[in-house]
């Protein structure tokens, strides 16, 4: 996927405000989904992108937005998050084997209006690259046990890997 496609993919997102926001951007790879979601928000925003393996070069900054890396495993080690404005997760929850409680801490560590971008395989079909699938339904109904009330898909997409789709979604 292309940075331009990644930017359409979550192009639903709908920040809100033009006041400078702090996201993090777990299981980051390469930061496609952070420089996407960096063309969203407003300028002055942060980005702290965070993955197990070092990630540079990263660009400094993009459209005003501070990108900043931190190594880590954010299934292992505790994460500097609190009253972040939302969490970016694409391609990184399949990884996450028990999800409830999983989301329920992201839930307890991001601000009261906080938003979860989820990117993730339509599938419940398991393999070395995606260990713990999630369908969107299923993620729905997860996310609704947690307490989350707005769970929209905002994008969906042939996966170049396979049979499956792939969604975004935009929880509150």
């Amino acid at each position: 996927m292309t940075e331009a496609e990644a930017i359409s993919f979550i192009e639903g997102v709908d920040i809100e405000g033009e006041e400078p926001q702090s996201w993090v951007d777990l299981g980051c790879g390469k930061c496609l989904f952070s420089y996407a979601l960096a063309a969203y928000l407003p300028d002055g925003s942060s980005i702290l992108a965070v993955d197990k393996k070092n990630q540079v070069p990263i660009k400094p900054s993009i459209k005003k937005v501070e990108l900043t890396f931190h190594k880590a495993d954010f299934l292992k080690e505790k994460l500097p998050i609190a009253d972040f404005d939302g969490v970016l997760m694409a391609n990184s929850l399949h990884y996450v084997k028990d999800k409830k409680v999983f989301l329920h801490k992201l839930k307890e560590e991001t601000s009261e209006n906080g938003k979860l971008i989820i990117v993730e395989y339509d599938t419940t079909l398991r393999n070395p690259w995606i260990p713990h699938p999630i369908p969107f339904d299923d993620l729905k109904e997860l996310l609704k046990e947690i307490g989350y009330d707005h769970i929209n898909k905002i994008g969906e997409r042939a996966s170049k890997y396979g049979h499956k789709n792939m969604y975004a979604c935009v929880v509150q």
